[in-house]
């Protein structure tokens, strides 16, 4: 499930998080001390990544060989923050899907 084949065409998915109150300062410590280099496990690509500090959340799109690895960096995080994962695909790939479905409907 949303694993991709190649490394070629990775999984895209989008992270929502929102910081608990309690846990702001312990995140801003983490954040600024912690290695970028190592914040990701293999297979695991950032591809962007916004903040909003007035209200303790944020958004981020990566890149992923699987689900599995995707979840693994949220682990990372997930102490501090309530945070979601959500596979998504691009315009080039809904297109042929949103055609398919039509097509089917006209059929039907």
């Amino acid at each position: 499930m949303f694993e991709s084949k190649t490394k070629e065409n990775p999984v895209l998915f989008v992270t929502k998080w929102n910081i608990q109150s309690e846990n702001i300062v312990e995140v801003m410590k983490r954040f600024v001390t912690s290695d970028p280099s190592k914040e990701f496990p293999e297979g695991v690509r950032l591809v962007g990544r916004w903040h909003n500090p007035a209200a303790t959340s944020g958004v981020a799109v990566i890149d992923a060989d699987s689900f599995e690895s995707a979840m693994r960096w949220t682990l990372k995080w997930n102490d501090l923050m309530d945070i979601t994962l959500e596979p998504v695909i691009e315009d080039e790939q809904v297109g042929p899907m949103a055609a398919e479905r039509l097509a089917f409907l006209d059929e039907n």
